[in-house]
């Protein structure tokens, strides 16, 4: 039978609350109580996940205790007994170790028991710092990666957070500082890819990525813009929309940021280019038809990965000239990807036959 198994620790904490002090018997009588419940629950615990109960009412079973345990550790007496909290945050870890996957993570996690684990996380995050300082990563880089991860793991004051967002934090700290106990791994590429693979959209890592950005192109003539950004954006891994995992769920992905701000800046730039500046490109020796029809047989292969098709279509009318057109817009390519023509189909098969005629021999030597 599923019960609360904690419910003698409210009677306790109810009737201390009449008191204007804790005296040594409640004292003792608490912390005796408490660690007989919480044995108790834990051994209920086990039980009832191995049981034959159906899993919706396991959920609705831990989920109970998960919140019923949050109310209990942030009664404000509970502070008043001197193995209150410790009991308490003990049992709470022991429910979220072994029954995380009953509960669910979009609940709002105690503030007290919230600090308590934040602290936890200081020991690797300062070991982290430590090691940032003796890497070669960029300098811009360091001061974002304090000013960002500082006021997380230094400053367990913080607002109330999910339970969602606690585990996001302890395992974005538990990936850095694994990388920080091997130098070789504190580049700043490393870290900057680990950031964009947890979806650490900080408003401080966005204005970093922003200056880098800035900063590489600063030292590039006009014409080879469009392939440094077509280099960039062709980087940032895709994330869905609905991606749960991030620091803020107030904004979007971090790298649709990225990826939005590199594409606007970059269109910024074309009409701020002076008239006349167009530079020399790639001439192929195929139409506009052909050279659509290439890339998407290219893009149906996985050839180009994650890159959307807008990037695609814009590097491609940067880079390239066709044989009829010296300027080719990512618009024509577009539309022209979309109506294949069977002439152009034909043409790019025999051109691809060729290409894999010359491959064979390395394939199969003789």
């Amino acid at each position: 039978m599923l019960k609360n198994e904690l419910q003698i620790l409210t009677t306790i904490l109810a009737r201390q609350g009449k008191k204007a002090a804790v005296d040594n018997k409640w004292s003792s009588d608490f912390s005796k109580v408490a660690t007989e419940s919480c044995n108790r629950a834990r051994e209920a615990w086990s039980i009832a996940a191995f049981s034959d109960i159906n899993k919706d009412a396991l959920s609705r079973y831990f989920d109970f205790h998960f919140s019923f345990l949050n109310g209990l550790i942030s009664e404000k007496f509970l502070n008043a007994f001197p193995d209150g909290p410790k009991v308490l945050n003990e049992l709470m870890d022991h429910l979220l170790r072994f029954y995380t996957g009953f509960i669910d993570q979009d609940q709002w996690v105690a503030l007290e028991y919230l600090q308590y684990r934040i602290r936890l996380l200081e020991p690797a995050y300062r070991e982290f710092c430590q090691q940032l300082l003796l890497s070669n990563v960029d300098e811009d880089f360091k001061l974002c990666l304090r000013e960002s991860l500082g006021p997380i793991y230094q400053s367990p004051d913080a607002g109330p957070m999910t339970l969602e967002a606690l585990y996001y934090r302890e395992e974005l700290m538990l990936e850095l500082s694994g990388k920080g106990k091997n130098l070789a791994l504190m580049t700043d590429e490393i870290l900057v890819a680990t950031l964009m693979a947890f979806n650490f959209n900080h408003a401080r890592f966005f204005g970093y990525l922003r200056k880098r950005c800035l900063k590489g192109i600063s030292n590039l003539r006009p014409k080879d813009h469009a392939e440094h950004f077509a280099e960039l954006i062709a980087g940032v891994p895709v994330t869905h929309v609905a991606c749960s995992r991030c620091f803020d769920t107030k904004w979007p992905p971090i790298g649709a940021l990225y990826r939005d701000w590199l594409n606007d800046y970059q269109a910024l730039l074309r009409l701020s280019a002076p008239a006349g500046s167009d530079t020399s490109k790639i001439p192929l020796n195929i139409s506009v038809k052909q050279l659509a029809c290439m890339i998407r047989a290219l893009y149906q292969s996985g050839f180009y990965g994650a890159v959307k098709l807008t990037a695609i279509f814009d590097h491609a009318a940067a880079v390239f000239s066709t044989k009829r057109q010296e300027q080719i817009s990512a618009e024509s390519i577009s539309n022209a990807y979309y109506a294949l023509e069977q002439s152009s189909a034909l043409k790019v098969v025999r051109m691809l036959g060729s290409a894999v005629d010359f491959l064979k021999p390395y394939c199969f030597p003789a």
